[in-house]
């Protein structure tokens, strides 16, 4: 088994280092028919805030090659709706539920966790920050995700702030650090008849091959720096991708945007690190 909250009362243990990034596998239920997540660590949920949220306006996202940036303004119906609706398949999974939860306020944020606190099945809080959030701020919505229930909490840092929030994220109570979300970024939405004058650009977080050497040199600096368990995240695209993560020191693994294109990845990663490991073992 892998700890993946080894400073925390309770842990949170799992048995497979692959799980799906949040915003990347819905809530559990989108590709069931398509991926044994019993060869997974864990279900890491879609985006929810404590209070239901509207997609964003206009255009959401724009494609350059490889590469691609959405913005989606993280809808969702809220923590109560979600657990109404997804409670009963949560406690039927046969691996962790993590819950991604969107930080908004330390108010909201201890009353959206005190919700999941108890949930069968939910074994851990995945903590979203914004972009811009000082050290202090990422301190105050932590602590208070960590007061209001006994769920390990995990943050997700942003790819522009990992040298701020790091290493004091590690010394305030988080039980893991998952390195990176999304960095943000600009490209212009695709139309041959439009001119210069005209093109239109899209704001939002950048998903694409290019993210996976800046993830690796993330790790590179980190993992061996942090006192608890780091999560890799951004770009991860194949086997060997998830090996070289996990050879600079991630405790595990998030797949983000390909299994939009190719669900099962996940579980062939999956699959392939299991048969590494019986092979050296």
């Amino acid at each position: 088994m892998i700890e993946l909250a080894p400073r925390h009362k309770f842990g949170l243990p799992i048995a497979s280092p692959v799980m799906p990034a949040a915003g990347a596998f819905g809530y559990g239920d989108s590709y069931h028919d398509l991926v044994d997540l019993s060869a997974l660590g864990a279900m890491v949920t879609n985006p929810v805030s404590l209070r239901p949220r509207e997609a964003a306006g206009g255009e959401r996202i724009a494609v350059h090659g490889e590469h691609f940036v959405t913005h989606t303004g993280l809808p969702n119906p809220g923590v109560p709706r979600v657990l109404r609706q997804y409670r009963p398949l949560w406690e039927r999974l046969p691996v962790p539920v993590i819950v991604h939860l969107v930080a908004t306020t330390p108010a909201e944020t201890a009353e959206a966790a005190e919700h999941l606190a108890g949930i069968p099945n939910v074994m851990g809080i995945e903590l979203g920050l914004i972009d811009s959030i000082t050290p202090q701020r990422a301190l105050d919505l932590l602590k208070a995700a960590c007061a209001e229930g006994d769920l390990p909490v995990i943050v997700r840092v942003p790819f522009s702030s990992v040298d701020r929030l790091a290493p004091c994220l590690a010394d305030g109570g988080a039980a893991a650090l998952t390195l990176t979300a999304p960095p943000r970024a600009i490209l212009p939405v695709t139309a041959a008849a439009e001119s210069c004058e005209t093109r239109r650009y899209v704001r939002g977080r950048l998903y694409g091959p290019a993210l996976f050497p800046l993830l690796l040199n993330t790790l590179a600096r980190w993992t061996h720096r942090l006192p608890i368990p780091v999560i890799a995240c951004g770009g991860i695209a194949s086997l060997q991708d998830a090996i070289a993560c996990l050879e600079l020191g991630a405790t595990a693994i998030q797949i983000d945007a390909l299994l939009w294109r190719d669900p099962s990845l996940l579980q062939r990663i999956a699959e392939g690190l299991a048969a590494c490991a019986t092979s050296h073992g």
